[in-house]
């Protein structure tokens, strides 16, 4: 057997699940520098859908205790998903948006490994990976308005309420920002000033996080510090894309987010994390088009337009309410809130959208939807 084949089974075996991953000479040096041959090897027969020891060495023909030694580095490098249930630890292999994307990054460590894996992973990323990635409907994460974006809150439901939501779990933790970090160490990439300890976990991601060094527990004060200094940036608050379960918030930048980055697909770019149901309203009588709005959009669903008017005199062009004025694509909008935060005359608000959003239940209903828009075979997919 050639030293390329564990990868190439492991590749295909990857391809029956959620994600694509598309072909590059790229490809089989970034798993390289991720995996040995034996493990690619193990990894290309194991079960993306959660299973317990008993049923894993029923089904890959190995006892336990050997189960347990060939995983534990495995799931240190963040492939092999363990999880505590109310009846029993299962296991699952992940997938790459989360081994090759997200795990690499949380430890925040810098050092010539990173460095030369973040410059791959940027490339394969752009160039490749994103097209199958952000190309569908249903997205891995959400956005959830920034809190008091909305003046309305009576249709609100709890899904919908970031602050609601870390009221009401009790274990938080921090990371570094996978995606802010890849950047940072990559020296192609342009260098991004955000803040990069906040991405946000809860629950059992949480405590994986944290039990295996990617992360640190938190109190809840400090998620909610976290949340308001990212509202205060400008940056995306992106939930994981479910109404019951969600285990992770985002506070996602433009230049640096899987969701968001500008990647090499054709117009026009389905980027973007799944909208909101919410959609930016404007008042255009105190609207002063200083056009912060405008630079804060991550979207680029606003712009600010020369002012079309027939009016005798001439607008005076030293005012930019006379001389420009907003102009919205609501097409482009996810409902972020973003721009209604730092309005200097509150001429902006987030209304609920009319034709209301179908999110996901659970995690399992999000993977399902994901693998039916790529056209997967659900009764094969393992």
């Amino acid at each position: 057997m050639s030293d390329h084949q564990p990868y190439q089974d492991l590749i295909r075996h990857t391809r029956s699940w959620i994600f694509d991953l598309p072909d590059s000479k790229i490809l089989l040096p970034l798993l390289r520098l991720r995996l040995t041959a034996e493990e690619a090897a193990f990894l290309s027969s194991f079960p993306h859908r959660p299973s317990t020891l008993e049923q894993l060495s029923q089904r890959l023909d190995l006892p336990s205790t050997e189960l347990l030694e060939r995983m534990e580095p495995l799931i240190r490098k963040g492939f092999i998903y363990r999880v505590e249930g109310r009846s029993a630890v299962r296991y699952s292999f992940t997938d790459p948006i989360f081994f090759l994307y997200r795990m690499p990054g949380w430890k925040g460590e810098q050092d010539e490994w990173i460095r030369t894996y973040a410059s791959l992973a940027n490339r394969y990323y752009v160039d490749h990976m994103a097209a199958d990635f952000m190309g569908h409907p249903t997205k891995g994460l959400r956005a959830i308005p920034l809190a008091h974006t909305i003046p309305d809150t009576r249709q609100v439901v709890p899904y919908e309420d970031v602050l609601r939501f870390v009221e009401q779990e009790d274990y938080h933790t921090v990371s570094t920002c996978a995606c802010r970090h890849r950047h940072k160490m990559d020296p192609n990439a342009s260098p991004c000033s955000h803040e990069t300890l906040n991405c946000l976990h809860f629950g059992n991601l949480g405590r994986y996080i944290v039990k295996h060094g990617m992360g640190k527990e938190i109190r809840k004060e400090e998620t909610l510090d976290i949340l308001a200094r990212a509202a205060e940036a400008g940056l995306v608050h992106g939930i994981s894309n479910t109404t019951e379960g969600m285990d992770t918030i985002c506070n996602c930048c433009s230049c640096c987010c899987l969701f968001l980055e500008t990647v090499k697909m054709p117009p026009p770019v389905p980027r973007g994390h799944q909208p909101s149901n919410y959609i930016r309203q404007i008042r255009t009588q105190t609207c002063i088009a200083c056009g912060l709005c405008v630079k804060r959009c991550p979207m680029k669903a606003i712009e600010l337009r020369d002012r079309e008017t027939e009016s005798t005199p001439a607008p005076d062009p030293k005012s930019p309410r006379d001389a420009k004025e907003v102009f919205f694509l609501p097409d482009r909008c996810i409902g972020c809130g973003v721009c209604v935060h730092k309005c200097p005359t509150q001429s902006i608000w987030l209304a609920r959208r009319q034709a209301e959003q179908s999110y996901p239940k659970t995690l399992s209903e999000t993977g399902a939807r994901m693998l039916m828009e790529r056209g997967r075979d659900l009764s094969k997919a393992f």
